[in-house]
């Protein structure tokens, strides 16, 4: 505990500051419709574009791409890929790719936004909190990516949880012996 405390500088304090009022900003405007959909754009765009580049790297077969903003009931949908062959093998995948660009902020808030507040470049450090924040914002999975990726993520760990166990049980078992 004490070698990530002794690691907390003032420039990430500051900067995790910052990227927590942005992220509130956009909570707070998640609702307007339009406001939102302008607000988080370029993660809008990241978060359609891994959706596809990952659903054709597992052979989902992307068919539709859009970043078009449209109302659906009382919630906002601000981006949509369509695929044609997905199955229990690829869906986690590709319903689940977004999440890389939470990575994405990680090595933003560590590569950018803490130097420019280290060197005081306030405007590249506040620049890089909105992005750092979109980037965040935009890695979570819709509830719709939850509905199309649940069961085969639950296959993927009972597959998991399978070969651990079965891993467990064979190096216990071996060194017995």
């Amino acid at each position: 505990m004490h070698a990530f405390l002794s690691g907390l500088t003032a420039s990430a304090i500051a900067s995790a500051l910052l990227v927590v009022a942005w992220l509130c900003l956009l909570r707070w405007a998640r609702y307007s419709g339009w406001g939102i959909a302008l607000l988080t754009l370029i993660g809008t765009i990241g978060h359609e574009a891994l959706h596809a580049l990952v659903g054709w790297l597992v052979n989902a077969k992307p068919t539709s791409f859009s970043i078009i903003p449209r109302r659906q009931g009382n919630v906002w949908l601000l981006g949509s890929v369509g695929f044609r062959n997905l199955t229990i093998w690829n869906a986690a995948p590709a319903a689940f790719a977004p999440l890389l660009l939470a990575g994405v902020a990680w090595l933003l808030f560590g590569h950018w936004m803490q130097p420019a507040f280290q060197y005081g470049h306030y405007l590249s450090w506040a620049g890089a909190g909105y992005v750092v924040a979109v980037a965040l914002f935009s890695s979570v999975p819709s509830h719709i990516d939850i509905r199309m990726g649940a069961a085969s993520a639950l296959l993927y760990l009972a597959i998991g949880g399978a070969a651990g166990l079965a891993f467990w049980l064979y190096s216990s078992s071996s060194s017995v012996a």
